[in-house]
């Protein structure tokens, strides 16, 4: 995986998330509210794209 600042990771690109997303997805569903911490180029963009997909 190339790194490329200011972009997020889709496709093939994106992999070993799953759990996280299921988790997300439940917490939407269920109208909570969800606040996405962390350092930088841990992925917060790239997981808010793929719930948005």
């Amino acid at each position: 995986m190339r790194s490329s600042p200011g972009r997020w990771v889709s496709g093939k690109d994106f992999f070993d998330r799953k759990a996280e997303l299921k988790i997300l997805k439940r917490h939407i569903e269920n109208h909570n509210h969800i606040l996405l911490t962390g350092q930088r180029r841990m992925g917060k963009t790239s997981i808010t794209q793929e719930l948005g997909q």
